[in-house]
């Protein structure tokens, strides 16, 4: 029985010594000062599109200098909260590391399409169908959206374009919700996304679109079938273009019609 007690004692002690070791040391790591900040940022496409020096600007303007700042007045929440409101941004995680280091994980946001509307207001779409505005450090290699529409940045900011369906964006009273059906499938195709340069909004044929490869344009029209004219287009490039490997010979390929593609050639100038 004595032996019982001497044993539950021990591991007694043991636990209020681990518990009083553990409060020392989170004290002594808390009275700290930060030795600095780490950041990791995700690139997107082996470019930056938020530079470091951005969000290191952004703390000191907060409060946070991390060079000269106790462990214990750093808030990792409240940095958590200020790098996520940047419109760069998609994510953020932040801890403190041993070395006493404020650790920052930024997942950027990634915009698939640059748009310029009428009256020349410029702004990005993401890969989630937000918008982003416009950031005059950084151009995104992405295609170019232009034409004949008003929708501005400030009007259409909190919109998300993910949640109208294919169906119902024709009958939309925005042009964003069928550009957002349209650049999507554009990026999900790894050939069309390095392909297509500009799309266009005409106020006679609808949308177009201008190839990186080719003297031609593409009439695309409205949103209706967008799957299915990306699919003749490619079976175009496939197998018609890259058969008779005269790439300039068209002027216009259009899409619009039924099971089959109408293009256009170049009219014969008698090599002048």
């Amino acid at each position: 029985m004595m032996k019982k007690i001497l044993v539950i004692s021990a591991w007694s002690l043991c636990a209020i010594a681990i518990v009083f070791l553990t409060g020392f040391a989170v004290n002594r790591h808390n009275d700290r000062t930060a030795s600095g900040l780490e950041i990791t940022i995700n690139p997107i496409g082996g470019h930056q599109f938020l530079p470091e020096e951005n969000v290191k600007t952004m703390l000191i303007r907060n409060g946070f200098n991390l060079d000269h700042q106790a462990i214990s007045s750093v808030d990792i929440p409240k940095i958590e909260q200020l790098v996520l409101a940047q419109t760069e941004v998609e994510g953020c995680e932040a801890c403190i590391t041993v070395e006493g280091k404020v650790y920052l994980k930024i997942l950027q946001r990634r915009p698939i399409a640059r748009i310029t509307n009428v009256i020349g207001e410029s702004y990005y779409m993401d890969d989630k169908g937000k918008l982003m505005p416009w950031s005059a450090q950084y151009t995104a290699p992405v295609i170019l959206v232009n034409g004949d529409f008003v929708d501005t940045y400030e009007g259409m900011k909190n919109r998300d374009f993910s949640a109208v369906s294919p169906d119902s964006a024709s009958k939309s009273n925005t042009k964003l919700d069928d550009i957002w059906q349209i650049v999507k499938a554009i990026d999900a195709d790894s050939f069309l996304r390095v392909q297509m340069v500009q799309l266009y909004l005409s106020p006679d044929n609808g949308f177009e679109l201008i190839p990186r490869v080719g003297d031609h344009k593409i009439i695309f029209g409205d949103v209706g079938n967008i799957d299915g004219k990306f699919r003749k287009l490619n079976i175009f490039y496939m197998y018609g273009l890259n058969k008779t490997g005269r790439w300039s010979e068209y002027s216009a390929i259009d899409l619009r019609y039924k099971n089959q593609i109408v293009c256009t050639k170049k009219p014969i100038t008698n090599g002048i």
